[in-house]
């Protein structure tokens, strides 16, 4: 399989800045080809709804088209630009097995390797590929599941794949890798089914202070069982 193509979502001129990731998949109910991402990622639109989107060499404006209502997942479509793009399929939870072989994919910001401990190779020119690869640790609920791939900051809304097809599992939510950890959480790509895409979004479907705490209490719910060890500060901690 080719490689997936790179997409990089931003606040409107802010690539510099704070950035976040995306994988290119095929739209619930018969909706063509949309960037599936975090939608801790999507709240980087504001009230206008405008988002730098870079897939491949090409920046484009997008748009949010679908918050999930309790997970972090969301949707952004940008027209026309999809189509020479690589489309992943999404892989079903019901295959999801602890010591499933993942990739973790997304495009880290440029200081990633120096703020974090944990990505102190990149600094020795040894590359991101090694630690990118992990194995599922645990899945929950049939909404998350814990790897071991190592997550850099930007790469939030990026795809965990499995590395023999290709499939996305999830997309990079939360995780104690980019503070020197080694494990990483998704909120898992086949519950892209349950969001509704409209044309029109209300801006407050992905409102960061919505969209935080819905964030919150699912991910806090979902850390529990997959880290039973984890007090309430350190849950929270892993999280924001």
């Amino acid at each position: 399989m080719p490689p997936p193509t790179p997409v990089t979502i931003a606040p409107l001129g802010a690539f510099t800045s704070r950035s976040g990731s995306a994988v290119i998949v095929r739209g619930p109910r018969g909706v063509g080809a949309v960037a599936l991402t975090a939608a801790h990622v999507a709240s980087f639109a504001g009230k206008k709804n405008v988002l730098d989107v870079k897939i491949g060499e090409k920046t484009r404006r997008g748009r949010v088209v679908g918050v999930h209502a309790e997970l972090d997942l969301a949707l952004v479509d940008v027209d026309d630009v999809f189509d020479d793009a690589l489309v992943l399929d999404v892989m079903s939870a019901d295959d999801i097995r602890v010591g499933t072989k993942v990739e973790a994919l997304g495009v880290p910001q440029a200081y990633a390797g120096i703020a974090s401990a944990a990505f102190r190779f990149v600094l020795e020119g040894k590359g991101f590929d090694e630690p990118r690869l992990g194995t599922i640790m645990a899945t929950c609920g049939g909404t998350h599941a814990m790897h071991t791939a190592a997550v850099a900051a930007g790469m939030s809304g990026g795809a965990l794949v499995e590395r023999n097809s290709g499939r996305v599992i999830g997309v990079h939510s939360f995780g104690d890798a980019f503070f020197g950890g080694k494990r990483d959480v998704c909120v898992l790509a086949e519950r892209i089914k349950e969001i509704e895409v409209e044309d029109n979004i209300d801006p407050e479907a992905y409102d960061s202070r919505r969209v935080n705490a819905m964030i919150f209490a699912s991910s806090d719910k979902a850390l529990r069982e997959l880290a039973p060890e984890l007090s309430a500060s350190e849950r929270a901690k892993w999280i924001f």
